[in-house]
């Protein structure tokens, strides 16, 4: 079965490292559907890649195979892995990028490889080398497992999680979008059945309940977005600027 090849990395848009990514895949498959998801993650941040992964699965509706590469620890004794999960692929280091789309998937419909690192491979451009034509493949068809060797599970970001204490979960910002709206590690699903009825971050601020973008007042109110994440926005403008939470800062939820 094909499927689109998305990529996700940090490596922006000034170099030429991205299209060199896209080079790789179609070196690999001439005829592959290849789509730029984000080449904007923050350098280095692995958290907010998460989240664009488990955004794009759903709007995918989970028939993809991505090319995730957001790696600071290229060339060291870090895993290259592949994950398969119930029709979503995943290709890149593991380093926590599937936190999200590895945890929300069931344990029977997941799988693990780890990758050989062909030793031609540059030590500081595995996305090329290694990453982008395994996803190639695995987009045309191929089973991850014969890309690699059954392996463990992948590394998951602690901090990518909610922690409950009684009525309060505890998060953080994982991404701040380019509206400037600040989403967060706290879900739909860590609510559950509760209510959420206070949201306050770092110096005491708290933001108001609200539905829509629109019902948000002078200040800041907090929503769940399209993909599931409490984030805390402004109605013009960054939420930072009115007061709302900077990336990866710790917020607090209280429910009833």
């Amino acid at each position: 079965m094909r499927r689109p090849l998305v990529f996700v990395t940090d490596y922006g848009r000034d170099d030429s490292y991205a299209a060199a990514l896209v080079a790789a895949a179609w070196r690999t498959e001439p005829h592959l559907q290849c789509i730029d998801g984000t080449h904007g993650v923050p350098p280095g941040d692995a958290l907010a890649a998460a989240y664009h992964l488990k955004a794009l699965a759903l709007a995918f509706d989970n028939l993809v195979v991505f090319c995730a590469v957001v790696d600071p620890g290229v060339g060291t004794s870090r895993r290259a892995i592949a994950v398969e999960l119930d029709g979503v692929a995943c290709v890149g280091p593991d380093n926590g990028l599937v936190s999200y789309i590895w945890e929300e998937t069931p344990p029977g419909l997941r799988r693990c490889v780890e990758l050989m690192v062909p030793e031609v491979a540059s030590s500081t451009f595995h996305g090329r080398d290694v990453f982008a034509p395994t996803a190639a493949r695995v987009a045309a068809g191929t089973m991850i497992e014969d890309t690699g060797e059954p392996a463990g599970d992948p590394m998951v970001l602690g901090e990518a999680f909610a922690r409950r204490e009684l009525s309060t979960l505890h998060g953080r910002v994982a991404v701040v979008d380019h509206f400037g709206n600040a989403i967060t590690t706290i879900r739909d699903i860590d609510v559950a059945d509760s209510r959420v009825v206070r949201v306050s971050w770092d110096g005491g601020e708290t933001a108001t309940v609200v539905n829509t973008y629109e019902e948000i007042g002078d200040g800041v109110g907090a929503l769940f977005g399209s993909a599931g994440h409490l984030e805390v926005a402004a109605r013009r403008g960054p939420a930072s600027a009115h007061g709302g939470p900077a990336g990866h800062q710790d917020v607090t939820v209280e429910t009833l």
